[in-house]
């Protein structure tokens, strides 16, 4: 998908977190604090299970797009720099290739509609919040964190990076859930 937002069928956020602990016990990874995510989008669902194409795209053509999701779920892509910093464990790019899988696992082959700037749609009918939840659940589940984790506890046991530790303990935090 590209950085438009899009209308999708509502979705809890519990929901996702749902979602994403399946896909990690389905995938013998509920023990991982580090989820392969490239590995896992390249290795598993491209050459093992065929269920989507993976390509890493060309910086010059894919421009300001650091991922892209075919809607009816055939290929995601990868901006050259962004696949290579994942696979060096950049934080940033681990999250923005779990973004782009949120949205194959969520979004694909569902009735999309632009979201115009004038409209007020909660976060939970919209696939970008959706994407980032998915991410954000993916690659820090909840059953990982404790009351007394800081930022860097959370940047060291998911390589995630600072601002999804900040806004991941932010959102467990508001919740009650830590």
């Amino acid at each position: 998908m590209s950085g438009t937002d899009f209308i999708v069928p509502a979705r809890s956020w519990d929901e996702i977190g749902r979602i994403t602990n399946r896909v990690r016990e389905q995938f013998n990874l509920s023990l991982a604090p580090v989820f392969p995510v490239v590995d896992f989008i390249e290795r598993v669902l491209d050459h093992h299970l065929g269920v989507l194409q993976f390509e890493v795209g060309d910086r010059t053509e894919m421009g300001n797009a650091e991922g892209l999701t075919d809607p009816s779920g055939e290929f995601l892509e990868l901006r050259e720099d962004v696949y290579y910093a994942a696979l060096a464990g950049d934080g940033r790019a681990m999250f923005t290739a779990a973004h782009e899988l949120g949205h194959f696992w969520l979004h694909r082959n569902v009735a999309l509609a632009r979201v115009s700037p004038a409209e007020e749609v909660k976060p939970f009918r919209r696939s970008e919040p959706q994407a980032n939840q998915f991410a954000a659940e993916l690659l820090m589940p909840r059953g990982f964190f404790r009351s007394s984790d800081t930022e860097q506890t959370v940047v060291d046991r998911h390589g995630v990076s600072y601002d999804a530790a900040r806004n991941r303990l932010k959102f467990l935090r508001s919740r009650g859930m830590i």
